[in-house]
């Protein structure tokens, strides 16, 4: 049986409401207790001892949108190289959108993603299945089926249902199953032919740009569905002021609507595409500094319930485009406790804030059996050292893909170990 003893850490989870000084019992796979210091004093011998040096230990944080190119673009990405990527960030389960190729919108690819992330990946991967057949927005899947095949939530990833009936239909659908809906929140109309924000700069650049009311009347329609169905909806990567103060609204009435934002939308602005041009483009486009406070402001009041990394690999030849060809799109996962962190200091929030929007909120939305340091959870856990400088560039990079808009940007948190099921994946040389 392998057991070890985290000694001498910051034990830190927002379900247990505890940040104390202490001691994180580990037996095999499971976690069997957390003790004060002081009380493990009987015979160790048949621990491995971790002294952590008051370093925070929490529960491993779930990524709730990342794009892992598998199956159809492993030049991408793969499980191996997203997998060691995702460790060393201190991220223990991943969350993959379906727009694959093939995509994945029936059992039988459920089945051979989870397969394949069994055999090739060192975290843990777990499968949206597509909203509609083939990302169209006409059919609804068969929701009942593939959540039993393993699918956590249901979305057509970068494209947002078009048709309100057929969003109607999906809401009601998936509340027989209690199933979750996710939705990008961008209207395909107002944004066809857009490729970044709209606005002075956009004009100034000559570059088609994408109105603010695309996301807020998305988000609009679909809250009032919402209502409408009983049903429940959480809305992806989040980037304007006004539409946290809907959903906030929405929050407010009863309606079970959640949403979540990605660290470049409080990290980066429109004015980053002058210096990053394709490496800057997303979609959702970065907005401006205003908005970037209304995103702010949202994960204070809680309205923005969990930050996901957005990792979304694309190769060289994808991004080296005129800016309107080239993907949308980057990869976060090493930047994401960093950038979360940057944040959390400046607003003068406490770790548990960090831990509540990177893993245990994120965890309970998915209804994964993680985010959690209760006894007989799965011993799912980082361990950071949030005073420690890091800065990104390219060479912190384990992905297979290096579409990174960071360079030479310093920030604090450096993951020291990683531990997934009692197994140590990621280790630090330095700890």
């Amino acid at each position: 049986m392998n057991k070890v003893i985290f000694q001498n850490a910051r034990i830190v989870d927002p379900d247990l409401k505890i940040d104390i000084l202490g001691s994180l019992i580990v037996e095999d796979k499971k976690i069997v207790g957390i003790e004060d210091n002081k009380r493990i004093s009987s015979d160790l011998s048949d621990y491995k001892v971790i002294n952590c040096k008051k370093f925070v230990l929490c529960p491993g944080f779930v990524d709730i949108k990342c794009h892992l190119r598998v199956p159809g673009e492993e030049y991408k990405e793969d499980f191996f190289h997203a997998s060691r990527s995702a460790a060393a960030a201190g991220i223990t389960s991943l969350i993959c959108m379906p727009n694959t190729n093939p995509i994945i919108d029936n059992v039988s690819m459920v089945e051979l993603l989870q397969r394949k992330a069994r055999k090739e990946s060192a975290v843990k991967i777990y499968s949206t299945a597509a909203l509609t057949r083939e990302l169209k927005g006409k059919e609804i899947c068969e929701i009942g089926l593939l959540q039993e095949a393993g699918a956590v939530a249901f979305t057509d990833a970068i494209k947002a249902i078009e048709d309100p009936v057929i969003m109607m239909r999906a809401l009601k659908y998936a509340k027989a199953f209690d199933a979750l809906i996710m939705q990008h929140p961008q209207d395909y109309n107002l944004s066809k032919n857009g490729y970044m924000n709209a606005g002075l700069l956009s004009t100034k650049l000559g570059i088609k740009g994408i109105p603010i009311e695309a996301e807020v009347i998305q988000i609009e329609r679909d809250i009032r569905l919402t209502e409408m169905t009983k049903g429940k909806i959480h809305f992806l990567n989040v980037t304007s002021k006004e539409s946290v103060e809907i959903i906030e609204k929405a929050q407010r009435k009863g309606i079970n609507v959640s949403c979540s934002t990605s660290p470049h939308y409080f990290n980066l602005t429109e004015e980053d595409i002058r210096k990053w041009r394709t490496f800057a483009k997303l979609s959702p486009p970065l907005r401006n500094r205003e908005n970037i406070k209304g995103i702010k402001q949202g994960l204070v009041n809680k309205v923005i319930h969990c930050i996901s990394s957005d990792h979304s690999p694309h190769d060289t030849d994808s991004k080296r485009l005129p800016f309107e060809q080239a993907s949308s799109g980057i990869i976060g996962f090493e930047s994401l406790l960093p950038l979360t962190l940057k944040f959390i200091y400046e607003k003068k929030l406490d770790i548990t804030r960090l831990v509540e929007l990177l893993s245990s909120n994120p965890a309970k939305l998915m209804g994964l059996n993680a985010g959690s340091l209760k006894k007989g959870k799965p011993a799912d856990l980082v361990i950071f050292n949030p005073e420690k400088e890091v800065v990104l560039g390219p060479k912190v990079i384990k992905s297979k893909s290096n579409n990174f808009p960071y360079e030479k940007l310093k920030a604090n948190g450096k993951v020291m170990l990683t531990m997934i099921d009692g197994k140590i994946i990621y280790n630090d040389r330095s700890f």
